[in-house]
């Protein structure tokens, strides 16, 4: 959930209980804009802020019931990138494998702020080359979260030929496969999307997904199956905000849920679930 600073204009979010009612029953919490450190009774917090305190920032937070054992991930991020992303550890020792959760926040293509002005292909190639290295072993899952500022109209995110066949790369082979969706996930081959309009960021956004076997679940998912803006403006309404999943994560997904709309007082965009 992109909340444009953990500090509103009627002070911390985390101490306002409306807000508090809204993020605290689930058990991981993705914050994008979050601008200073964030903290949450009964979670274990991970942060990565500009150093200038002005604007950006990433918060996730994880319930202390299930923290034992997760670890962050260093990452550097190259000068000529303007995101701010963290990446937390979660072992499955019932599966053996791990899950990745990726919260990530782009600045707009178009962004004027003084030191978040940068090639937008510049910020997915290193997202591209993060999951490479991220992942341990095949069979570890990875979640990519957050506030991308990309719009992708009804775009595909998956490799398709002429015949409308569906593929993803296996790296381990070396070669494409049959994209397979669990029967029992509540998730369709096909997205939808609410949000017509494109920007610079839909092509580096796509060579992502394509790339690194990750599917959109926004608008094709239980909850979300009209791909339902995640932003609202004066200026107009988007979806720029993303959950997105390689497919091997996808027997845990149980739906998304796009939040109601509350402008006021905590951000003009809307948290997904």
């Amino acid at each position: 959930w992109n909340i444009i600073n953990s500090y509103g204009i009627v002070g911390v979010k985390t101490d306002d209980k409306d807000f508090v009612s809204i993020i605290s029953p689930s058990d991981i919490i993705c914050l994008q804009e979050s601008v200073k450190e964030t903290q949450l009774q009964g979670f274990k917090s991970f942060s990565n802020l500009r150093p200038s305190g002005r604007g950006g920032g990433v918060t996730t937070l994880v319930k202390n019931s299930i923290a034992t054992g997760c670890t962050l991930v260093k990452v550097t991020v190259p000068l000529d990138c303007s995101l701010n992303v963290v990446v937390v550890k979660i072992p499955d020792y019932t599966n053996n494998c791990n899950v990745f959760i990726v919260n990530v926040y782009i600045p707009p293509s178009n962004s004027t702020r003084k030191g978040t002005k940068s090639d937008p292909v510049a910020n997915f190639d290193f997202l591209q080359d993060l999951i490479n290295q991220i992942r341990d072993n095949p069979s570890d899952e990875i979640v990519l979260c957050g506030d991308l500022n990309a719009r992708l109209g009804r775009a595909v995110d998956f490799i398709q030929d002429d015949n409308g066949d569906k593929y993803i790369f296996n790296d381990a082979v070396g070669a494409l496969e049959t994209l397979v969706i669990p029967e029992s996930s509540p998730i369709s081959a096909s997205r939808t999307n609410q949000d017509n309009g494109i920007n610079q960021h839909k092509q580096p956004f796509l060579d992502l997904t394509q790339s690194q076997n990750l599917l959109i679940l926004n608008g094709r998912t239980l909850g979300d199956l009209l791909g339902k803006y995640t932003c609202y403006k004066w200026n107009g309404n988007s979806v720029v905000d993303y959950i997105v999943g390689s497919p091997n994560f996808l027997h845990r997904v149980k739906n998304l849920v796009v939040g109601c709309h509350t402008l006021y007082p905590y951000s003009a965009l809307i948290p997904l679930l």
